[in-house]
């Protein structure tokens, strides 16, 4: 494993990390210049040299959250589908296999999650060594410990407690980490982001160079988020509270709103909208930094001009989802289901395909697509890169999570009904009044769905709500049973539960002797398979 923050995965590939240290510049695109061959030891000598590691970590987490974490967090819930894929995606959708560590359609997030932890460990350690305005250093930290909260906290949610590391990795020395309890993993997380709480700017007290960065009200945002699962996973009301009074915080602060058209998110829609007003935190791209995501959440296999950059056809949107869509919803737009193709016809997406491709109007895919995180450009077609930002985390998930944190504690409160009603209306949809708590949590879970399909957040909240396994159990056997091309001659083989946990891959376990393997996960009793 690795020592410090990025401890197991391959020695190798850990070692040629921490001697070659990736300096990041610009401000949006976070563009890379050559790798350095400066190591920690003769690294960060002044103020610039700790911003160039503090991006370094920013870039990281980039990397962790790729093609295969969304690729596989997408397809898990009755939200997401595979689309035709060499990957063999659909066995996401049918957790065939799932006890296999070295399934090629994992989350794949260990190895590059310790590699965030790492970079951040080591601009901690090595900042101290630094002559710099104190200020200014302890912003740097808190930058660097929320991307290793934000790190840590995927990770302890996809596979359980995790190895805390203490110092950095340098060599080969240290790699035996044993993991630590759920309890110490959070503890490290909640007092990372309280730290970055106390330390960070507020989003409008950055340049606007720098509005990009980490902001105080991102630290309350995923604090309030934390405390919301622990509640949720720990059957413990006390964090809800502690939920409420963090999401409450950044809903007051006046800092974020809304984005009157819901659109105008997306780069397909609008190109000039990034780090916009509901934007609390996004990892930025750019000409030469593209999202590699977008080619892996496609409806086209190859590069085409109407589309931009390439796809590759992995995921995307169940034609349940897209069905479950109000008319009149205008989040439905993002699901794209006509394009031009190379030869300037137009085809189109025709639920009567059942999932079958070339459909009846020339549909080259199983699934409608989802616009949100493409770039038709010009640019995005000829360099084929896209520039599209990821979302990490949006005002509208605050304003959902705010209203879920209330309805655990009290139910339905006009504040908390409010603050839902603002999504909805956003969307363009009818507000609505719950008759209880219970009918409260389902529209808020089904809210979200239609709120950030494609967003890779739906799989935590599946497993939060502790309905993955009846919502991935309907999803299958509806499938089946309808004919869709996805399950064609399929069988339920395994259903999750909320206690669910991925392996730890095998190479990693390797890396660490003192790693502990997850123990097989069992299909949940309640619902029949075969």
């Amino acid at each position: 494993m690795k020592n410090a923050n990025k401890p197991w995965n391959n020695m190798k590939h850990y070692i040629i990390m921490f001697l070659t240290i990736p300096v990041l510049y610009s401000c949006f695109d976070l563009d890379e210049v050559p790798y350095t061959s400066l190591s920690p030891n003769n690294f960060y000598k002044d103020s610039k040299e700790l911003e160039m590691g503090v991006r370094s970590t920013y870039r990281g987490l980039r990397d962790m959250l790729g093609d295969r974490y969304y690729g596989c967090l997408e397809v898990a819930t009755e939200f997401g589908s595979p689309t035709n894929t060499k990957w063999e995606y659909p066995k996401t959708n049918f957790w065939i296999d799932i006890n296999n560590p070295d399934i090629s359609y994992g989350p794949g997030c260990w190895s590059k999650g310790f590699n965030v932890i790492n970079c951040a460990n080591i601009v901690l350690a090595r900042g101290e060594g630094i002559d710099m305005n104190q200020e200014e250093k302890e912003q740097k930290y808190g930058e660097v410990r929320f991307l290793r909260a934000y790190a840590n906290y995927i990770l302890v949610r996809l596979y359980g407690a995790l190895p805390i590391p203490e110092n950095y990795t340098n060599g080969l020395d240290g790699l035996k980490i044993p993991r630590k309890t759920i309890e110490e993993n959070y503890t490290q997380i909640i007092e990372d982001l309280i730290y970055a709480i106390e330390k960070l700017p507020l989003k409008s007290q950055y340049g606007k160079d720098e509005i990009w960065k980490i902001s105080k009200g991102a630290a309350q945002a995923l604090l309030g988020d934390v405390y919301l699962t622990r509640g949720c996973m720990e059957n413990n009301k006390e964090f809800f509270s502690l939920a409420e009074k963090q999401l409450e915080a950044v809903i007051n602060s006046g800092e974020y709103h809304l984005e009157p058209n819901y659109e105008d998110l997306w780069f397909w829609f609008n190109t000039a909208n990034k780090n916009g007003q509901e934007s609390i935190f996004e990892l930025q791209f750019g000409e030469t930094q593209g999202n590699i995501v977008t080619q892996y959440t496609g409806c086209y296999n190859g590069r085409i001009p109407s589309l931009g950059s390439t796809h590759y056809l992995r995921v995307g949107p169940s034609i349940e989802a897209y069905l479950s869509y109000h008319p009149n919803d205008v989040r439905r737009n993002c699901m794209l289901t006509e394009f031009e193709d190379v030869s300037g016809n137009i085809v189109q997406f025709d639920v009567a395909d059942k999932g079958f491709y070339p459909g009846i109007k020339g549909w080259t895919s199983a699934s409608p697509g989802n616009v949100k995180l493409y770039d038709r450009t010009e640019s995005a077609y000829l360099n084929d890169c896209s520039k599209a930002n990821l979302y990490m985390i949006r005002y509208a998930d605050v304003l959902l999570d705010y209203a879920e944190a209330v309805n655990l504690q009290r139910g339905p409160t006009a504040e908390a009904v409010s603050k839902f009603n603002e999504v909805r209306g956003r969307a363009g949809l009818n507000s609505l009044i719950p008759a209880n708590a219970n009918e409260f949590s389902d529209l808020i879970y089904q809210e979200r769905g239609w709120e950030f399909i494609g967003e890779g957040l739906l799989y935590y909240d599946a497993l939060r709500t502790d309905r993955i396994g009846e919502k991935v159990y309907n999803h299958l056997k509806n499938g089946i049973t309808d004919g869709l091309y996805q399950y064609k001659g399929q069988s339920i083989q395994f259903i999750p539960k909320k206690t669910f946990l991925w392996k730890i891959p095998t190479a990693d376990m390797n890396s660490n002797p003192a790693l502990e393997q997850n123990p097989d996960n069992e299909s949940d009793p309640h619902f029949p398979i075969g």
